[in-house]
């Protein structure tokens, strides 16, 4: 693509990608973390 390498390539678009994945995921698993440290201190 562009006239690069194949890895750099990979680099420049991949790595980018990956973050943006890993983001979407790390703030789906942690929707709900308020919530959880909320009824946590409720208890105590």
């Amino acid at each position: 693509m562009f006239g690069l390498p194949l890895a750099t390539t990979l680099l420049v678009f991949g790595f980018p990608l990956f973050w943006v994945l890993y983001l979407i995921g790390f703030l789906y698993v942690s929707r709900g973390w308020d919530q959880d440290s909320a009824k946590e201190d409720d208890g105590s």
